[in-house]
């Protein structure tokens, strides 16, 4: 939870003392960071739910290497060391742009390294919760090994089959997965909400476009056009063409090689420091995230303008 706040932080400096002279998000001083390629691990996952197998089992080849993550971070590096040079005759706010810099890099690396390790586990966790699940479908308990995903740890002793006990869980599982999920929880407390809205704020590059669009959190810098394709699942992953627009509800570290190909990407939930605002900015394409129903909004084909400063996507007049 500390990376939105470190480049909420940094944000505000640039608008109150760069803003003037240097015509970039902040977004872009903490892209092609060291260690921040992206990548496809065999742990990478579709989700946290075990009940999804993971990048690994389902054979999906890591992204082709690129240069544009060495592009970006010579981008990078030439924005700081210009940064610097207009603060030149300013020594203390100098020291504290660098200083605010290498604490939001620093944590930008942290949570990212943080996505893909997460999971580190999943591949072992599964193979141990699969052989469960053989050893009761041997037993006639469940129809397959995967079933014992919808099955308590107290369940797992019965000798009775469980098949409608599954089906009923499965369906109530499948039912949720198409709701739009909340951009939060409860009521969260109102320092945080206004910090939150501060940072957001501090982030965007432009003001929102006009009422008709859909807006969200400026999540990477940029602006691109291109049709929608709404993506629920690895079942929808063939479909997807080069230079279309990522339509999906969130996005998981084993969706990554479809940012190789899309022209920008926008989510339903998420945060500045959410997986596909990651890995976007290490893409280099724009992203909007936390519109809360784009994927209800927004239909395949459908042409599209994603604005990455301003947290906006302008529909078609």
């Amino acid at each position: 939870g500390s990376a939105w706040k470190m480049e909420g932080a940094l944000a505000r400096f640039c608008r109150q003392h760069l803003a003037a002279t240097i015509d970039a998000g902040v977004q872009q001083l903490l892209t092609g960071l060291p260690g921040t390629e992206p990548d496809l691990p065999a742990h990478a996952v579709q989700s946290i739910d075990w009940a999804h197998p993971t990048a690994g089992e389902l054979g999906w080849p890591p992204p082709r290497p690129s240069d544009r993550h060495r592009e970006l971070a010579a981008r990078r590096e030439a924005l700081t060391a210009r940064c610097v040079a207009l603060l030149g005759d300013r020594p203390q706010l100098q020291e504290r742009f660098q200083a605010l810099l290498e604490v939001a890099q620093r944590y930008a690396i942290i949570r990212e390294r943080q996505a893909r390790q997460l999971t580190l586990g999943w591949p072992l966790l599964r193979r141990c919760a699969l052989r469960i699940g053989q050893a009761l479908h041997a037993r006639g308990v469940i129809e397959a090994a995967e079933d014992v995903c919808f099955l308590t740890r107290a369940e797992l002793d019965t000798r009775s089959p469980l098949h409608e006990l599954v089906a009923r869980r499965r369906a109530t599982w499948e039912r949720r997965r198409r709701l739009l999920a909340p951009l939060s929880i409860g009521r969260p407390p109102r320092l945080l909400a206004r910090e939150l809205l501060a940072v957001v704020d501090a982030v965007r590059t432009t003001e929102p476009a006009p009422r008709d669009a859909i807006v969200g959190q400026p999540a990477s810098p940029g602006r691109a056009t291109g049709p929608v394709r709404v993506v629920h699942g690895p079942g929808d992953f063939d479909r997807f063409q080069p230079g279309e627009v990522l339509v999906a509800r969130a996005t998981a570290p084993a969706w990554t090689p479809l940012f190789a190909r899309a022209a920008a990407v926008v989510t339903d939930g998420g945060t500045l420091a959410a997986h596909a605002s990651l890995v976007a900015r290490e893409y280099g394409i724009p992203a909007v995230v936390a519109t809360g129903d784009a994927t209800a909004r927004l239909d395949d084909g459908q042409v599209v303008t994603v604005d990455g400063g301003a947290g906006t996507v302008q529909l078609p007049r």
